[in-house]
């Protein structure tokens, strides 16, 4: 993979920067939106059965928990070998108290492109089993988000943006207790990708005019993009938030390492503007053993060491002083 213009690489401490954290700018664009950490936004995992290896996942969960973990995100791949023992895990996770959160199934043949031009009927087959499987947990669980990728192809973009629009119509028709959220993607040489563009994203979300659609902001794509400054609405708009590190060599999805992500400048805006929802770390699980052998650490505790900062910096956002959480480092 190609390295993203404009990163500047540079090797992260395995704790967060305080100094960053507590920075003049993240306290203005904060203002007075800092809460106890009961009201704050929560902390997320993609989650699967590979992460578990052999061991259960009260095992490999509840020591997560303590951390602030909270909420766990599913891909529907419906289609995967692994289906049922995915299946098994959500239940459990379930049981044993985190909220959950879920993706749309987007890699190939997974494209809402032509829904409104003659194609809906087979993307509806495509997607229903998905749609009404996320559906059934927000039955029992409430409102529960359903991040989902725009149309992409190589048609005119107007096209597209209207098969995304219909296909979202569709998800608030057929399954309410859904929140879809469109993704933010990166962008493509070759290809239009509904998702790409934030201007557009709000305009897409304010046009359907339902509160139960938004914008699922990945920090991790947005830097590849080039971190354009938000339009205006944007993170008014925004329902759920993806966030990952970017490698030297463009490899996405990974570690909180690198510091080529400017997540706190981010956070601190959505805090600003009362957030509440899930932000969700969404890393590779190939990478995050990769770089911890390469770092003499074993995978697991590799994966804690990003969550504990994530974690610091929400309890940062939600109040906790700099010397409470030094103090808390000493301790790990």
């Amino acid at each position: 993979m190609p390295r993203s213009a404009g990163l500047q690489i540079r090797r992260e401490r395995t704790f967060l920067n305080l100094e960053t954290a507590e920075s003049a700018e993240c306290t203005e664009m904060m203002g007075k939106r800092r809460n106890p950490c009961e009201q704050g936004w929560l902390l997320g995992l993609n989650m699967h059965p590979k992460w578990l290896g052999d061991g259960t996942a009260e095992d490999f969960l509840l020591p997560l928990r303590e951390l602030g973990l909270s909420v766990l995100e599913f891909t529907l791949n419906l289609s995967s070998p692994d289906r049922p023992e995915m299946n098994s895990l959500i239940e459990e996770c379930r049981r044993l108290g985190f909220q959950l959160s879920f993706h749309a199934p987007y890699k190939d043949p997974y494209n809402p492109a032509g829904f409104s031009r003659g194609e809906r009927d087979k993307v509806e087959r495509l997607y229903r089993p998905a749609i009404e499987y996320a559906a059934r947990i927000a039955e029992e669980a409430g409102p529960t988000t359903l991040v989902i990728h725009g149309a992409k192809g190589n048609c005119p973009r107007g096209e597209l943006r209207r098969d995304t629009e219909a296909f979202l119509a569709w998800i608030l028709e057929e399954a309410p207790g859904l929140r879809p959220s469109v993704e933010l993607l990166v962008r493509e040489k070759n290809t239009a990708k509904i998702g790409d563009n934030k201007a557009e994203l709000v305009e897409i979300v304010s046009g359907l005019g339902s509160p139960k659609v938004g914008i699922c902001w990945d920090l991790g794509h947005d830097a590849r993009n080039g971190s354009v400054a938000v339009p205006p609405g944007f993170v008014a708009l925004v329902r759920h938030v993806h966030l990952h590190d970017i490698a030297p060599d463009g490899q996405d999805h990974c570690p909180l390492l690198f510091g080529n992500v400017p997540y706190e400048k981010h956070l601190c805006q959505l805090v600003g503007a009362g957030y509440r929802k899930a932000v969700i770390l969404e890393m590779n699980g190939y990478l995050v053993s990769r770089f911890a052998v390469a770092e003499g650490k074993h995978p697991y505790q590799f994966l804690r060491s990003c969550l504990l900062k994530l974690g610091q910096f929400r309890r940062i956002t939600c109040g906790a002083t700099v010397p409470q959480i030094r103090r808390e480092q000493r301790t790990i």
